[in-house]
């Protein structure tokens, strides 16, 4: 998580309104990836006003190695509470995924093993890039994210040549942004509702 801030804190917009933590997850590790650019122009699309964000690079996450199961929570390693961390302080994330072979890349997989309680509930919103629009990639990772019980609000594809170029130089469609607007609109709602859950003593995560 080369571009982690361990310790943000959710902060307060200098009117008084509550700033929003949102995390832009980049899934792909590859060198030459494109998966900064796209997540780049994801977090300008959310406004300044509700969400402070910040990029989460994966590169610096090994794969599993914790002796305990995730459900435990017992984490030791110290890659792994960072990433704990940055999950359990975000009030939404958006996971933005290439598609390889028909499904998301590895990293991306092995991060969401690594927790559990800290899914839980978590509004998650997923944006795919490719020659299909990932759109095989994010229903996996929809599924994946189902199964650990954090909140899918939707998901965008991003395609290549008309939304943007391989090489990662952004070009969308009004449509397109307009999707995504959308999108990040819904994934405000969700983590409104999550956190007034939390409030009312509704939301509880359980673990065991």
């Amino acid at each position: 998580m080369d571009a982690a801030r361990p310790g943000m804190r959710v902060g307060r917009h200098p009117f008084g309104t509550v700033v929003k933590q949102l995390r832009v997850v980049v899934s792909s590790t590859r060198p030459g990836r494109i998966g900064p650019k796209v997540a780049q122009w994801v977090a300008e699309r959310a406004p300044g006003a509700e969400w402070e964000v910040e990029l989460v690079d994966l590169t610096s996450l090994p794969f599993l190695d914790e002796d305990d199961m995730p459900r435990n929570g017992n984490y030791a390693k110290p890659h792994t509470k960072r990433w704990a961390r940055e999950v359990f302080e975000a009030d939404a994330v958006v996971v933005v995924t290439p598609q390889y072979n028909r499904s998301f890349p590895a990293p991306i997989k092995n991060a969401v093993d690594y927790l559990f309680a800290e899914w839980h509930a978590k509004p998650v919103a997923l944006v795919g890039y490719g020659w299909t629009g990932a759109s095989e990639a994010t229903a996996d990772l929809a599924r994946v994210f189902g199964h650990v019980k954090a909140h899918v609000v939707g998901e965008v594809g991003l395609t290549f040549t008309k939304d943007l170029s391989p090489e990662g130089e952004m070009h969308l469609t009004d449509e397109r942004r307009d999707e995504t607007d959308a999108l990040l609109r819904r994934l405000g709602v969700a983590a409104d509702e999550a956190a007034d859950g939390v409030e009312d003593g509704v939301a509880e995560v359980t673990v065991g």
